[in-house]
Parts: C-alpha cells; structure tokens; sequence
C-alpha cells in the first residue's frame, strides 16, 4: 500500500505514515519533508515534530531539503526544525548554519543561523561576532543606498516624523 498525503489538511494520511515507523517508513521521507514549507499549513506541526524526534537519523535529509529550498522554506526548516535539535544534532549541522549566517539578507535564515549559534554556544563568541559584524556591514550598506537612491523623496515628500517602525 502506497500512502501519498493529499493537502495540507490530510493529517490521517501523516498519522499513518508516522505511524508506520521509523526506518520502515523511510521512503516516505521526501513526501513529509515536501508539507513542511508552510508552518500556517494543518499537517505542519506535526511533521515538523516527527523530523524533531528523528533528529540525526534523517539530519541529511533535512539539512538537504534546506539547503535546496527556498529562502521562505529554508527559514521554516530552521526554526520549525532544526533550532529544536538536540546538541549533538545542532553540532552535526553546524557548518551550514554558519554558511546560512554569512548569506545576509537571505528572508531572515541570516539572523535566525546566528541566533542558533550563539544560543546554544556551538561555536565561540568570536566567531559569531565575526559574522555578525559582517552582516551589520552588508545591511548598513543597504540602508546607505536606499537612502541615497530616495533621498530627494525622503526628504521632500515624506517628512521623517510621520514613518513608523
């Protein structure tokens, strides 16, 4: 028997699919890491648990899927996932989080790598201060140019006291 997953509402299907159990269920692997790009999504939560408790049997699995995906997903599978491994798992995924770090501007993967890193001290403080002061670098620039390219419009059209954050 097959089982596919029909939409993002068909948690019988991820139930039995877990249910099968974990190395018998493994060709099932791409199938339930393909429902995890969207955390709004029903079925989401309880894959994104799954892949938690699986830790490092199916790490490379996922650590792929991020690698290939797209920023928006990537951002999902670090937070929804990978930030709740275990030590010895986050140590496993250490050298891509640091790769993700130095992509700034990447839909907040960036700052979300760093975040990893720095809470759960998996590399040194001068590492991380490394990155990030690369990243304040990159974003400080960005802010430089936006304003220069808008600057006639900043300042003649719209008064900076009206802008909210």
């Amino acid at each position: 028997m097959t089982l596919r997953i029909s939409d993002k509402c068909d948690q019988q299907s991820v139930d039995d699919i877990i249910a099968i159990g974990y190395p018998e269920n493994s060709e099932y692997i791409h199938e339930l890491l393909s429902w995890t790009c969207d955390p709004n999504w029903p079925i989401a939560g309880s894959i994104y648990e799954y892949f938690r408790e699986l830790g490092k049997l199916e790490l490379r699995s996922v650590l792929q899927t991020a690698e290939t995906a797209d920023l928006d997903w990537r951002h999902t599978l670090i937070t929804q996932i990978i930030s709740g491994y275990d030590q010895e798992t986050l140590h496993e995924c250490v050298e891509y989080l640091k790769k993700w770090a130095a992509q700034t501007g990447s839909e907040e993967c960036d700052i979300e790598s760093i975040r990893i890193l720095t809470e759960r001290e998996l590399i040194s403080t001068p590492e991380i201060a490394q990155l990030a002061k690369r990243n304040l670098f990159v974003y400080n620039l960005w802010i430089k140019e936006t304003f220069e390219a808008a600057e006639k419009a900043i300042y003649y059209n719209v008064p900076l006291s009206e802008h909210k954050l």
